[in-house]
C-alpha cells in the first residue's frame, strides 16, 4: 500500500513537471505575438500634409477667404465714398459752418470704419481658429480610432519635408524635430483617405504603411 502511494506521488510529480515544461515551451515559442499584444506598435503622422490635403478643411478655408475678399471689397467702397467727401470738404472754406460739419462727418465715418475693420478682423480670425480647431479634433479622433483598430499605442508627429540648408528657420525646425528616422510606419495617407472619404477632390497618396506586428 505504501509502495502504491509512493508510485502515485511520483506519477503526479512527473505529470505536473510535464505540464510545466509544456507551458514554458509554449511561452518561449510565441514571444512575438505576445509582446505585440502587450506593447503595440508605433506610427508617425505628418500633420502639415494632413491640413494641406484635407478636402473639407480646404473648402472651409476657401469659403472663409471668399468672405474676407467680399468684406474687403465692401470696405474699399466705403473708403472710396470717404474720398469723395474729402474732395467735397476741400471745396469749403476752412472755419465755415459747412466745413466744420463736413469735417465732423468725416471724422465720425473714419472712426466707425476703423471699429468695423477691427471687429471684422477679429471675427474672421476667430472663425479661422475654429476651423483649425475642429479639423485638428477630427484628425486626432480619427487617428485614435485608427490606432486602436491596428494595435498602435503611440503616434508621433513628424515632418516629411526636406531641410533647406540655406534657410536658417528650416534648419532650426529640422534640428528640433522629434522624429529623426522612420521606416514604413507613416500613417499620414491612411488617415487622409478616411478623412476625405466621400468628400470631392480627395487627396491621393502612397500605399498604406500601417505598422504590422514585429
Amino acid at each position: 500500500m505504501f509502495v502504491q502511494q509512493g508510485v502515485l506521488k511520483v506519477k503526479r510529480f512527473f505529470s505536473c513537471f510535464c505540464v510545466a515544461v509544456a507551458l514554458a515551451a509554449f511561452c518561449q515559442a510565441t514571444p512575438a505575438w505576445a509582446q505585440n499584444a502587450g506593447s503595440g506598435n508605433i506610427a508617425v503622422i505628418d500633420i502639415p500634409v494632413i491640413f494641406k490635403n484635407h478636402a473639407l478643411f480646404k473648402k472651409q478655408m476657401d469659403d472663409l477667404k471668399s468672405s474676407v475678399d467680399a468684406a474687403e471689397q465692401a470696405l474699399t467702397k466705403e473708403r472710396d465714398g470717404m474720398k469723395t467727401l474729402v474732395d467735397e470738404l476741400q471745396g469749403y472754406k476752412a472755419g465755415t459752418p459747412e466745413y466744420k460739419a463736413m469735417e465732423e462727418k468725416l471724422a465720425k465715418l473714419q472712426a466707425d470704419l476703423q471699429v468695423k475693420v477691427g471687429m471684422q478682423k477679429k471675427d474672421f480670425m476667430e472663425k479661422e481658429a475654429r476651423v483649425y480647431y475642429n479639423t485638428y479634433n477630427q484628425v486626432t479622433q480619427t487617428v485614435a480610432t485608427f490606432a486602436q483598430r491596428h494595435n498602435i499605442t503611440l503616434v508621433l508627429r513628424y515632418n516629411s519635408n526636406d531641410i533647406d540648408p540655406t534657410n536658417r528657420q528650416s534648419v532650426l525646425e529640422g534640428v528640433n524635430r522629434p522624429v529623426i528616422y522612420q521606416n514604413q510606419i507613416d500613417i499620414t495617407y491612411d488617415i487622409l483617405r478616411i478623412l476625405n472619404n466621400g468628400v470631392p477632390a480627395t487627396a491621393s497618396g502612397p500605399a498604406s504603411q500601417v505598422p504590422v506586428g514585429r
